[in-house]
């Protein structure tokens, strides 16, 4: 079945909050509690929050098969246009291990490697061992570690981790 990518609009704000409460709270457990799952999900996924993003010029695009929104991902180009950070790459639970993962990645990296950038960077956290092992096989290494008060007494404990992007071939 083939997967397509479009971009996220105004007017698909829900669909990305509905996708990222079914994924957060099938994944998460055991990583964070459901205390911080709930936080995180308000703070980063209040409609607010992202239609500031999208008017921000942060990319976010949902991932569809056979026309059901699957994931999302969302990228931005850093200051001196260097480095792409993904933001967020999500994909239900059921349909992770068949590749399209790898296919979001390379979507990114196509869209570094097209923005000019030398390197993508992301984190995640260190406790999600399928994630972290997930993007070192795309490549990733781990460049630091590092644990960022959020507010509510959570933090997020994360790696850092970057790829390169190589040169479009002529």
């Amino acid at each position: 079945m083939s997967c397509e990518f479009r971009a996220v609009t105004p007017a698909d704000i829900e669909t990305v909050r509905r996708l990222a409460d079914r994924i957060w709270h099938a994944c998460y457990p055991g990583i964070i509690t459901t205390e911080q799952i709930r936080y995180m999900l308000g703070w980063m996924y209040a409609p607010h929050k992202l239609a500031g993003e999208l008017a921000r010029g942060v990319t976010y695009e949902l991932i569809e098969r056979a026309a059901e929104p699957v994931g999302y991902l969302a990228h931005e180009l850093q200051s001196g246009g260097r480095t792409l950070h993904l933001n967020k790459l999500y994909l239900l639970p059921e349909l992770q291990g068949q590749g399209l993962g790898q296919l979001m990645l390379r979507r990114v990296l196509g869209a570094a490697q097209q923005a000019g950038a030398t390197q993508v960077e992301l984190r995640v956290n260190r406790s999600n061992v399928q994630a972290v092992r997930a993007y070192e096989r795309a490549g990733f290494r781990i460049v630091e570690s590092v644990r960022q008060d959020i507010g509510a007494g959570f933090v997020m404990d994360d790696h850092v981790m970057r790829r390169p992007v190589e040169a479009a071939v002529a």
